[in-house]
């Protein structure tokens, strides 16, 4: 993928043809937006997206009033194109493209020209929904990246690569190195990305994380992700579960037409454990223990009974075993960081001085199942349920599980295990900000499998084969 390729010369440009705009179900990606000046004058910024016969890519067009054009995005996925489209629609507007039906003008963005816009909704009910959006709940972020001290670089992830045949990863000359590949190979079908929706008359936030398929329709995540939000002076709880098992897995990808069967609706059979009574009305307190269980509505398809059998959790190892600064392993989806406050919480370490959330998406290969690999920092103890890790994650990764130098399943990634509160609310990474997991050995996760997983497992061959078998 090329990104902010110049194209302002004769020559880019000439092999752009404009008049073939994309379009499909979800209509035709080509939209005029206006911002309007103090003087009142019309600042045209014109967004297509356009087919390059030659290649067979799909490029994002961007052309502003003063004639300038560029590709910010060119490649053969025309989802991953349509992802950036939206994203840019949205920065630029503060509206989802999907909903542009129903678009509202917000003070200081981008409007959608008339010609474009086709809203039957009444004024009234754009004051509203404008309401709404103003006041959408700013999150905080409850992850955080690292440096590699060998680099002096931001410690990068690792995607897994299909050569045409098979799926590999591509990672650095690690100890036990074949068995650490097999396992992350192993369970990278397992891996799924989650979308938590919340709505508020036309307005939504979405709240992603991942999570691990442990049957055909049980999947294992954090409890956290599911909490209501304060949305003005509202508590919100999540209006719908979307799960999506696609390695490339955007935004936009939530809200395709699904013909491929790659996104399913999810419910919630527990959060934390039955005797900390957490409905879809609480908000997880630091006390409870930050696992949930979700149920698919649907099957997974094209995963066979065995690929569930390996790797297994840790039950056997206990603390001494596992070295402190041993490799650890999370394999999850990282999402992206869109605004400059996004850095906030790196603001008072000195590594981090001069990074952009460009850096940090592209080194953490944002919306992709990658591997981020770090070291155990402190295991978990009797009165804490959480280990210490410094595996480099962001928002979106919570939910993601853990393997250890063994290859071994650990436990379930959480975020940030303690940061520093402003006045203002804004959270601070300190150099002691670590990440943590619930580990599989503590008395809580152990208590989760008895009264909620199991339970759930209609299949007592995958109870005693599979993940459980050891304990």
């Amino acid at each position: 993928m090329n990104n902010s390729i110049d194209c302002s010369d004769k020559e880019i440009s000439k092999r752009i043809d404009k008049s073939r705009i994309y379009s499909d179900i979800d209509g035709i990606f080509d939209c005029t937006l206006i911002k309007y000046a103090d003087d009142n004058q019309k600042i045209l910024n014109e967004i297509q997206i356009t087919i390059i016969h030659e290649s067979l890519k799909y490029s994002l067009l961007i052309h502003k009033s003063n004639n300038e054009t560029s590709v910010d995005v060119s490649d053969s996925n025309i989802e991953l194109v349509k992802s950036k489209f939206d994203l840019i629609f949205h920065n630029l507007t503060g509206n989802f493209w999907k909903y542009r039906d129903q678009f509202i003008k917000i003070p200081g963005h981008y409007y959608l020209f008339s010609n474009d816009l086709g809203s039957s909704t009444s004024s009234e009910e754009q004051q509203i929904i404008l309401n709404n959006i103003i006041n959408m709940p700013k999150l905080v972020s409850n992850e955080r990246a690292f440096i590699n001290t060998q680099t002096n670089s931001i410690q990068e992830t690792y995607p897994y690569i299909y050569d045409g045949s098979t799926w590999q990863i591509f990672i650095p000359k690690v100890s036990n190195e074949n068995k650490i590949k097999s396992s992350l190979l192993s369970i990278r079908s397992l891996v799924l990305r989650i979308e938590v929706v919340y709505e508020r008359e036309a307005a939504i936030q979405m709240i992603f994380g991942s999570g691990y398929l442990i049957t055909n329709n049980l999947l294992l995540t954090c409890a956290h992700i599911f909490d209501p939000i304060l949305w003005g002076m509202n508590k919100i709880s999540y209006s719908k579960i979307l799960v999506g098992f696609c390695d490339l897995a955007p935004d936009k990808f939530f809200s395709l037409l699904n013909p491929d069967k790659i996104v399913f609706p999810a419910k919630i059979l527990q959060r934390g454990l039955v005797k900390e009574n957490i409905d879809e009305y609480t908000e997880l307190k630091d006390t409870d223990t930050d696992l949930a269980l979700l149920m698919l509505d649907n099957e997974i398809p094209n995963i066979t009974e065995d690929q569930y059998f390996t790797p297994k959790f840790d039950f056997i190892s206990k603390p001494d075993d596992i070295p402190t600064n041993s490799n650890l392993y999370l394999v999850g989806y990282n999402g992206e960081l869109r605004e400059q406050k996004d850095l906030v919480p790196y603001r008072y370490l000195e590594a981090f001085n001069n990074t952009t959330t460009f850096q940090l998406n592209h080194c953490h290969h944002v919306n992709y199942k990658s591997v981020s690999i770090g070291n155990l920092i402190r295991e978990a103890h009797q009165d804490d349920p959480y280990s210490l890790h410094n595996c480099s994650t962001l928002p979106g990764s919570s939910g993601s599980i853990i393997l250890n130098c063994y290859g071994r399943l650990v436990g379930v990634h959480i975020g940030i295990s303690s940061s520093i509160k402003q006045k203002n609310n804004d959270i601070c990474f300190t150099k002691n900000t670590y990440d943590k997991y619930i580990s599989i050995n503590s008395n809580q996760f152990q208590t989760f499998i008895g009264e909620t997983i199991l339970p759930n497992i209609n299949d007592d061959k995958v109870i005693e084969k599979s993940l459980f078998d050891s304990m």
